[in-house]
């Protein structure tokens, strides 16, 4: 496995019930990932996707910005 070497972060969707990795670097690769969540009519629903959405987000977005610690896990075993 290659090491990306992009950091990324999270930004919501401006046409779509998603959130999006992006990378930060000028030129580079711009959408990483799309994580979308369901709308709803209940507000209750759609905070909970949303919360759910953003947290999967999350990890995706750290596992590229921590892409080193984790090949060097990867190279030990």
């Amino acid at each position: 496995m290659e090491n990306p070497k992009i950091k990324t972060k999270i930004v919501h969707s401006k046409s779509k019930p998603a959130w999006n990795i992006i990378g930060t670097k000028l030129g580079g690769k711009y959408k990483i990932a799309s994580v979308p969540y369901v709308p709803s009519e209940s507000t209750e629903v759609i905070d909970e996707t949303r919360d759910e959405a953003f947290g999967h987000a999350e990890f995706i977005s750290s596992c590229f910005n921590k892409s080193d610690i984790l090949m060097e896990l990867i190279s030990v075993e």
